[in-house]
């Protein structure tokens, strides 16, 4: 019976029903965007629970790489799952306590609130301990918790080789970077955000049982957003794995946008090779299936990703890109053709991506505001001083606000914590602070909306989850506004109707670091694998740089525009001519050029 009701919900696609009814032990699935990955993975939940795969009280754990992703899945487990099992007469209540869905972090947080007081005894609380960035000598040292210059440097040294993958150093200096958290931040109520995961590996090392217990206690592990693990997840994942667990890896290879914070480079060929799993690519693209321009362009980036030197092109992918004299003309152009796209679709959403904020993005925003558009203001960057000062505040205030309610929250205490944000920053404003102010406000409301089936506890560590993980530009897909201005990685996993990507050209999209520092065409701008010789350097360096402009072009459901100015500034101040991006020549993209002057 669940079989045929599956059979049915995803339409006889034979991938995804592949993954659902697989039956090998280690499964690896390569899902791009909006190729029914989270769909697939809600039936293949109901299909175990439904076949009594499961025996009480285990679970299944599901796990992803960013809250917002979590929290999402737990949605679809409590609003989608219900009605795919309501013929097997299972209980709504029972499904909910089958599927633990949670990030790594907040998965790590809860074992410590159990057992960790088997470590120290000031982590019984570490739901109210607050998050403390460890990538910052001076503020380490401003914290005044008696760490010497040498430790905090030792403690940013730490921080630095997680994210480029040390093994060596994390694991030579593992105990020296625990005695620093135990010794001065623990007493302190502070816990440094790797540590949450390091204090886990410290528990299991030490507290064999409890390791086996989990183990036991979730015999089926999937893992959303697969490509942005980390070294430190990637370890929690291989402790957690034992020789009875089966394992579904969810991901997209060419998505992995997240390597400057220590996402691991071909993991899922690594999680192929280490585990002899089962390998299982989706092909079918729903989110573009009645848009054949932005289907064409999603299939030819693809085929460049496969391979760069001699991809399989059936059509060229045709697509529009304006050409201005110079990069006052183009933030000109730009502001004329949002007012044109808003105007002719009045319900329509659109999104200016940038690579990073730039002098010709600051002369966008300028020509918006002198033109009285109306647009959010959403340039976050994960390393942004201002943007995790504003998320260590907020955490900071929320957990006195709820520490009257016992770590629960209400309507009440969140207009407070809303409130006692605002009062803080009422003589700091800025234009960043007022939007995250703002984007605050609406993920609050998105909380008590769409996610009322969450408790009173569940809402806080909800919040908690969020502030501390930096993650409130996740939730800009429900910013009311229909112009919203943001970088390519605050707008990954969000979709509106029309994107427009501007600065399509040398030295930005790619950027100077990103490839054009590597490149042997400085003149001609023409990026050809059949002229140039394998490096594993450039090799590496291509595929980031494509990574992220993959996620650029597949924030649009109607239509993407690309814009470039013949002219532009070095970051110097001088002037410069500039090529068009290697991107927009890449084989199977036909740039249709229309020069706006």
């Amino acid at each position: 019976m669940i079989e045929g009701l599956i059979r049915d919900i995803h339409s006889d696609d034979r991938e995804q029903l592949d993954a659902i009814f697989s039956e090998a032990k280690h499964v690896i699935v390569e899902a791009p965007a909006g190729y029914g990955k989270t769909r697939t993975m809600i039936s293949r939940i109901a299909y175990l629970i439904a076949k009594k795969k499961l025996v009480y009280p285990k679970k299944i754990l599901a796990l992803t790489f960013s809250v917002n992703a979590a929290y999402k899945i737990k949605q679809d487990v409590a609003g989608k799952l219900p009605a795919i099992l309501e013929k097997e007469k299972i209980s709504p209540l029972n499904i909910g306590n089958r599927v633990l869905a949670t990030n790594y972090h907040g998965f790590c947080r809860r074992l410590l609130k159990l057992y960790g007081y088997l470590i120290d005894k000031n982590l019984r609380e570490v739901d109210l301990f607050m998050g403390v960035d460890d990538s910052n000598k001076n503020k380490l040292i401003e914290l005044n918790f008696g760490l010497s210059e040498q430790e905090a440097k030792m403690m940013v040294a730490y921080n630095e080789a997680i994210k480029k993958r040390d093994t060596r150093y994390i694991k030579e200096q593992f105990d020296n970077y625990l005695t620093k958290v135990l010794e001065h931040f623990l007493p302190n109520k502070r816990i440094p955000f790797n540590a949450i995961l390091l204090l886990v590996f410290k528990l299991f090392k030490e507290k064999d049982p409890i390791l086996e217990f989990y183990r036991s206690f979730f015999p089926f592990i999937i893992v959303d957003e697969f490509q942005d693990t980390n070294i430190l997840s990637w370890n929690l994942l291989i402790k957690l794995i034992g020789e009875e667990t089966n394992i579904m890896f969810m991901g997209d290879s060419l998505q992995r946008i997240y390597g400057f914070i220590g996402a691991i480079p071909n993991l899922i060929n690594k999680a192929i090779e280490t585990y002899g799993a089962e390998k299982i690519e989706f092909k079918k693209n729903y989110r573009f299936q009645d848009n054949k321009i932005l289907m064409q362009l999603d299939k030819n980036i693809r085929e460049n990703a496969r391979d760069p030197r001699n991809p399989t092109i059936g059509r060229d992918a045709k697509v529009q890109l304006l050409e201005f004299s110079s990069q006052s003309e183009e933030s000109v152009g730009i502001s004329q053709m949002v007012s044109y796209v808003v105007k002719q679709d009045s319900t329509s959403t659109v999104a200016v991506l940038v690579k990073q904020r730039s002098s010709n993005t600051q002369q966008i925003l300028e020509e918006f505001r002198n033109c009285n558009i109306t647009y959010f203001y959403a340039l976050y960057s994960d390393e942004e001083p201002e943007y995790i000062e504003f998320h260590q505040k907020s955490l900071e205030i929320f957990l006195s606000t709820i520490r009257e309610s016992y770590g629960r929250i209400n309507k009440r205490l969140s207009d407070k914590f809303i409130n006692g944000v605002k009062r803080y920053y009422e003589d700091k404003k800025s234009e960043m602070r007022d939007s995250l102010i703002t984007l605050l406000e609406t993920f609050l409301r998105t909380i008590f909306k769409e996610y009322n089936f969450l408790t009173i506890e569940e809402r806080a560590d909800f919040i908690k989850d969020t502030l501390e993980n930096k993650a409130l530009k996740q939730y800009l897909g429900y910013v009311d506004s229909q112009i919203i201005i943001t970088t390519v990685h605050g707008a990954k996993g969000l979709e509106w109707d029309y994107a427009v990507l501007p600065d399509m050209e040398q030295y930005n999209f790619p950027s100077w670091f990103g490839l054009c520092e590597v490149c042997d065409f400085k003149n001609d701008c023409n990026f050809n694998w059949v002229r140039i010789t394998a490096d594993s350097i450039v090799e590496k360096k291509f595929y980031e740089e494509l990574s992220v402009f993959y996620v650029a072009t597949t924030r649009a459901k109607k239509e993407i525009y690309f814009s470039y100015s013949k002219k532009g500034l070095k970051y110097t101040g001088e002037a410069r001519n500039n090529n068009m991006s290697c991107f927009m020549r890449l084989k199977g993209i036909k740039p249709i050029v229309k020069t706006m002057g």
